[in-house]
């Protein structure tokens, strides 16, 4: 098992053993526990994932709620969600006196992981230079300054910073040029937030870059020379951690945007990803989904199944079963089938909020069962018989989801409006009017 402490990490009792030639670069890494302490007081035992939030709100969810009700230990803010009035005016998280855990109410038993931008985040037209970090907030594409971001670490205390990687905004690999430039920033960014974190007991995470390794290799070499300042790694792609050098594979490793499914989440495991922002809850949430797959459990004969079903579907309408046979979380033990369908087609609330509460759940089973796995010695063998049992893709919800914030949507013209609207003049006679 690794022991992770924040600032210095120390590797104890690994889970799963690699051996590493002399001088070797890279690892051939295992999936492994380990247990993450922060310096606040709060420890995680890992594999394990983090809720994203939406405006420092785990949606759907009210704190007391996320408390009582879930199992989530750790939420991933982006700053870029609260700075909509900067710079004209001081945006209201910057005069509350208290850090941002208390300014979103945050319960105090969870930890916060602040970023600069939501995870996956909508691409700017304008591009990123030295100075700033072009970002979207409620109102629309602007600068974030970067010496905003690092003095908000000191202002905010967050339990872990993620400092900014300038990833470009193409879809075609960057030439040899924006690499460079990619890396310089990336690099030049670190330093500003290690100047900002150093003796304040924030954890700090360097980025991984999404190139070959060895169009980074002089950054990688700066993050070993800074292993001791560090205590994670991020990831936007699954790819990346295979570029990791044997000095830094003490460090905690995130995957920052896990969108595709459990499928996503094993793959990294096996290559040593140990946190999870685990994006695609959220999304079969607002379709009206319930999830039901598990990672333990024998599977004999069983292949091919759905992980999740759409409550939309008319056969629900009087189906008085939970969601899930056997589920103890708070919505299956007091809420049925045909309940949740009624009000996601009463537009009710209550239904993304039922829902929400059972998919965390889901998710805090299967990582639970993952960590056991690999702690028992059966890792290998529930990762292929998941495989076989379980569809890679989600289904898709057939009805329509709570009304959507803009910057759910890729930024693409051209597009018409995002919600219907919730009114029609009583005059005219579409759709039947009078």
């Amino acid at each position: 098992m690794n022991t992770f402490r924040v600032l210095k990490t120390a590797v104890t009792d690994v889970a799963a053993t690699t051996t590493h030639q002399p001088g070797a670069t890279t690892t051939a890494a295992a999936a492994r526990t380990g247990v993450l302490n922060l310096s606040k007081g709060f420890t995680l035992h890992t594999p394990n994932f983090l809720a994203p939030t939406s405006r420092g709100v785990v949606p759907h969810l009210s704190p007391d709620n996320l408390e009582r009700n879930t199992g989530v230990e750790g939420v991933f803010v982006a700053l870029e969600d609260f700075i909509e009035k900067a710079p004209q005016r001081v945006p209201p998280l910057y005069t509350y006196p208290s850090p941002l855990r208390t300014f979103i109410s945050l319960p105090a038993s969870k930890f916060l992981v602040l970023s600069p931008r939501r995870s996956p985040a909508i691409t700017c037209p304008k591009a990123n230079s030295d100075a700033n970090l072009s970002i979207l907030t409620s109102v629309g594409f602007r600068d974030l300054p970067i010496k905003d971001y690092v003095s908000a670490v000191m202002r905010l205390e967050p339990d872990i910073v993620l400092s900014i990687a300038d990833v470009a905004n193409t879809v075609a690999p960057p030439g040899k040029n924006r690499v460079q430039k990619m890396l310089g920033r990336t690099e030049m960014w670190l330093d500003e937030v290690l100047k900002v974190a150093g003796g304040t007991g924030v954890a700090v995470f360097a980025p991984v870059l999404p190139v070959e390794k060895e169009r980074q290799r002089m950054y990688l070499s700066h993050l070993v020379e800074n292993v001791e300042k560090l205590s994670g790694l991020v990831f936007t792609n699954v790819e990346g951690v295979d570029v990791v050098p044997v000095e830094l594979e003490g460090l905690v490793k995130l995957g920052s945007d896990v969108s595709v499914g459990p499928h996503q989440v094993l793959e990294m495991v096996g290559k040593g990803v140990d946190l999870f922002n685990v994006s695609f809850v959220g999304g079969m949430t607002d379709a009206g989904i319930a999830l039901h797959f598990t990672f333990g459990g024998d599977g004999e004969g069983e292949e091919g199944l759905e992980m999740a079903t759409d409550m939309w579907d008319v056969r629900f309408a009087t189906d008085l079963s939970p969601l899930e046979e056997g589920c103890e979380c708070y919505t299956c033990r007091v809420h049925h089938k045909a309940y949740i369908r009624h009000c996601l087609e009463a537009k009710e609330m209550t239904a993304w909020v039922l829902l929400q509460i059972h998919n965390l759940k889901v998710v805090e089973r299967f990582f639970g069962d993952v960590r056991r796995s690999i702690e028992e010695g059966w890792w290998e063998e529930g990762r292929k018989r998941f495989e076989g049992r379980y569809k890679r893709e989600m289904p898709v919800g057939t009805g329509s989801g709570p009304r959507l914030r803009g910057y759910q949507y890729k930024s693409v013209g051209g597009e018409g409006r995002l919600n219907e609207p919730a009114y029609r003049s009583l005059d005219s006679d579409d759709e039947g009017g009078l």
